[in-house]
């Protein structure tokens, strides 16, 4: 029979990976309490994001507001690319968190979201809002809507601001790399200092080869060192906790064959090379 000393240590490591997963999350709650603070005018506070939403006041009046600028783009003359819903959506601005109303209206939230055609990979559940089972699926959706609102004239939230600098990048791509270190740079170096990474180089401003991949890396807000993945964005230290080998321990462990003979069989742990299946993505790809 195994000696299961090495369980503590495995969940150590696991727990060090979700939390890293749960701060990744902040620059993206920063990004859109601001936006919408913004568009709707109205206050909404970085520590209290999930509790402005959850009545489903907020979403309602986001979703009026993308119906209203559609209209305008429509009568000033443009094509639009998306289908917006134009039927009235119904809302109880009384509404109180997690009472019957509150689900009503983010029930007619998300149903005018699939009407406007988001997949439901796109979509938070009523419960992963009013329980709170599902932030990064409520940001998910937020910035699809964001996206969209872009596209009607709505200026958007500061990662899609990055996220169009980038593709103008790519089709005027910037020359390799200038010996001048940039603000950016220093973040880098120093997380991946304090995250004792060091296959990572430079390759130019914003891009870089950290363990044989190259990424592209911005800052948000002036303080945020995020890394594009796929469709998304997640912290630097997110990202280099999940995707790279930081650092490596042996656990022992004494197997027992029987008759009191016990043989050493020990294994290393590692933190941590692997692909997280919770990691953020603001347009619904995970």
């Amino acid at each position: 029979m195994a000696n299961e000393c090495g369980t503590g240590d495995s969940l150590s490591y696991s727990k060090e990976i979700n939390k890293s997963a749960q701060k990744s999350l902040i620059p993206l709650t920063e990004d859109l309490a601001e936006w919408l603070s913004r568009v709707l005018d109205v206050s909404v506070e970085v520590d209290t994001f999930m509790d402005s939403l959850d009545n489903g006041v907020l979403l309602c009046k986001l979703a009026q507001l993308i119906q209203r600028k559609a209209v305008e783009c429509k009568k000033a003359g443009h094509q639009l690319k998306d289908n917006v819903p134009q039927g009235k959506i119904k809302c109880r601005e009384n509404a109180t968190s997690e009472s019957f109303f509150a689900r009503d209206n983010i029930a007619t939230f998300l149903s005018w979201c699939r009407e406007l055609g988001l997949e439901d990979t796109c979509l938070f559940e009523t419960d992963g809002l009013v329980l709170r089972r599902s932030p990064q699926n409520v940001l998910v959706t937020i910035y699809e809507l964001a996206r969209l609102g872009s596209r009607l004239g709505i200026e958007p939230p500061g990662l899609l601001k990055l996220e169009k600098e980038i593709e103008k990048e790519e089709k005027n791509p910037r020359p390799v790399s200038a010996k001048k270190v940039s603000t950016l740079d220093e973040q880098v170096r120093k997380i991946s200092k304090e995250k004792k990474v060091t296959d990572i180089h430079r390759i130019s401003e914003g891009k870089y080869n950290i363990g044989g991949k190259i990424v592209l890396i911005r800052m948000l807000r002036g303080r945020h060192v995020m890394v594009r993945v796929g469709g998304g964005w997640e912290t630097l230290e997110s990202y280099l906790d999940k995707h790279v080998v930081t650092s490596m321990k042996r656990i022992g462990r004494a197997v027992e064959l029987g008759e009191g003979e016990t043989i050493q069989d020990d294994y290393f742990v590692m933190n941590a090379k692997y692909k997280s299946h919770d990691s953020v993505n603001n347009n619904g790809r995970r």
